[in-house]
């Protein structure tokens, strides 16, 4: 019998059925076209309502990360739901999105540290800032590239774990299961071709809640930074693929190309 009291049951095989019903439930009731645009959704759907049954429902004003981490996810849902729906619409322009990382990375902040920003703080902060809009481009870049984004988001979220894992974080690696499996159910949903395309309702609140995660575990070990940078080759791997000769470009080399920045982070946590 199941126990959803076990954290491996709560956190890992409820967001993964939540994730798979959700895309039966888009797909059956907004139709063949729209279902299949708007069910990429259900993975922050999943995701969203795992913590509101792991942490309970979030307060206002807000008081603790997850709280935080709720609202973002559901402001950037909606946000990118809007978009999904509704591409040409002018709110939805290149600058918000850039405009949107910006923001996001300084409540995370603010919600960690007071303003005005220490001077000690101002680089790092300029450094995630930049660092945070170069990956959302990139990400947008490849969004349609086959399943190369979720696949993405998805080594970067296993390799957050493992370094949550190695520096002792138990809320970044609950959360990174949630997401883990979230994001595996969708890419075993598309398997062995895309069925539902990874829009921006999933684009959107997958990287911040990636780049929310990051953050708290340098607020939290400032010394994690470097293994935390290395991770962001994992959103290269196929550029650095695409160095080498077409014979070396192997499927077993795509898939396990990520486990290289993984390893070295883990070993510098």
């Amino acid at each position: 019998m199941l126990n959803f009291n076990e954290p491996i049951m709560m956190l890992m095989v409820l967001p993964a059925a939540i994730t798979v019903i959700g895309h039966a439930l888009f797909r059956f009731f907004a139709g063949e076209g729209i279902g299949h645009t708007l069910a990429n959704s259900s993975l922050i759907i999943a995701f969203m309502i795992t913590m509101l049954i792991y942490y309970g429902v979030p307060t206002l004003p807000i008081r603790v990360n997850t709280d935080q981490l709720f609202f973002i996810c559901l402001i950037s849902l909606c946000f990118g739901m809007l978009q999904d729906r509704y591409p040409k619409m002018n709110l939805l322009s290149p600058q918000v999105h850039i405009a949107l990382m910006i923001l996001v990375v300084f409540w995370i902040y603010a919600n960690n540290a007071n303003f005005p920003v220490a001077r000690v703080n101002i680089y790092a902060l300029a450094f995630i800032t930049i660092i945070s809009i170069i990956l959302f481009l990139k990400l947008e870049d490849i969004q349609y590239n086959a399943l190369q984004a979720p696949v993405s988001l998805f080594w970067a979220a296993v390799g957050l774990f493992v370094v949550a894992k190695g520096a002792n974080i138990p809320l970044s690696e609950n959360l990174m299961m949630i997401l883990i499996a979230s994001f595996g159910a969708y890419l075993v949903l598309n398997f062995p071709k895309p069925k539902f395309p990874f829009g921006a309702s999933a684009l959107y609140p997958g990287f911040l809640i990636i780049l929310s995660v990051a953050m708290q575990m340098h607020g939290t070990d400032p010394s994690l930074g470097f293994s935390l940078v290395i991770l962001t080759m994992i959103f290269y791997s196929e550029d650095i693929l695409g160095l080498v000769h077409d014979e070396y470009a192997t499927p077993l080399i795509r898939l396990i190309m990520p486990a290289f920045p993984i390893f070295f982070a883990w070993i510098f946590s």
